[in-house]
């Protein structure tokens, strides 16, 4: 099996498990020709608010809050508790945002599903920032997805997580035991240079070439 380099690469390994009627979601779709519309499944949904790529061919042009608000009010067309085989997160990269959209996620997820999160290993602390802009521009960022990521995978004993070490790091949820020794006391002020530090403890660090091995473990 060809070793995944992009984001898609690694979603789609993981659709072929649930057979070409397999349910997915992306959350802040932006450009489709990044990411969307390289997905190999026929049932795909795609949220965003069409801030930054006016364009914004998605069905759900919301932001993620009102989108699961909606869902679960009944006001969309599907069934207020409808689930998805994978969701893929890669909205507003600001850690209060990421963990709200972990939680609406986990609630419409196949118990037997996965959740995926784009910008999950920023390479120093200049693309882990809080603000978008610098100096008024726009430039690359990652924000601060990776705390949210940390918390999550230090705060729930149920899940199985890990960041694969590729398109800036994309982290990876599914049901299952907790195999991580990491806890909020070893870096309870969520310090970048303290996770930097030891990137695989924090975050569940993996290479590409180590995917198909974490993914054939018993959960």
């Amino acid at each position: 099996m060809k070793t995944p380099t992009y984001r898609y690469e690694l979603i789609n390994s993981v659709l072929l498990k649930f057979g070409r009627q397999a349910k997915y979601l992306e959350i802040g779709v932006c450009d489709p020709t990044v990411c969307f519309n390289f997905i190999e499944t026929y049932k795909k949904d795609g949220v965003d608010p069409g801030v930054e790529f006016p364009d914004n061919p998605v069905k759900y042009k919301l932001t993620s809050d009102e989108f699961f608000r909606k869902l679960e009010a009944g006001e969309l067309d599907k069934d207020p508790d409808f689930q998805w085989d994978v969701i893929f997160i890669d909205g507003l990269h600001l850690s209060y945002q990421v963990e709200r959209d972990i939680h609406n996620a986990l609630r419409h997820l196949n118990p037997k599903g996965f959740i995926f999160l784009h910008d999950c290993n920023p390479p120093d602390i200049h693309m882990a920032r809080e603000d978008y802009y610098l100096n008024g521009q726009q430039h690359p960022w990652n924000g601060t997805t990776w705390k949210a990521f940390f918390k999550f995978r230090a705060s729930n004993p149920y899940f199985d997580t890990c960041v694969v070490d590729t398109d800036w790091g994309v982290g990876v949820i599914r049901f299952g035991s907790n195999k991580s020794n990491v806890s909020i006391s070893d870096n309870p002020f969520y310090e970048y240079n303290i996770m930097a530090l030891d990137r695989k403890k924090h975050i569940g660090l993996i290479q590409p070439n180590e995917w198909y091995d974490w993914l054939s473990n018993e959960r």
